[in-house]
């Protein structure tokens, strides 16, 4: 009966592990927005674009963030960024200006 018991405790266990250990969510802290007034750099990797912008988030606060694409952006363009706790940039998302905070526009003149 004790092995049972161990056993299925061991078993219960090695079954939450697994699940643990699964694919992660990825937490976002928030939104950035950003627009685009330079050229990307291209990558080492064939196809691939990097920009390292100043961001800002809904309240204004400037953060410098960074992101891939496939293909670069118009000059002008708006993007909505999110971002998550370890800096990671989730897929930037085109956005007209009239989606943004007065501080969002304050900080990128518009």
């Amino acid at each position: 009966m004790k092995i049972l018991k161990s056993l299925a405790i061991f078993s219960c266990l090695a079954t939450f592990m697994l699940v643990g250990c699964g694919k992660k969510e990825v937490m976002y802290e928030k939104d950035y927005f950003v627009q685009i007034d330079e050229e990307a750099e291209q990558t080492n990797n064939e196809g691939q674009y990097v920009y390292n912008v100043k961001g800002f988030d809904e309240n204004g606060n400037e953060k410098v963030v960074y992101f891939y694409v496939e293909e670069p952006y118009k000059k002008g363009t708006l993007l909505r960024l999110p971002r998550s706790l370890e800096g990671y940039t989730g897929d930037p998302e085109v956005i007209e200006a009239d989606v943004l905070s007065k501080e969002v526009k304050k900080k990128l003149n518009l």
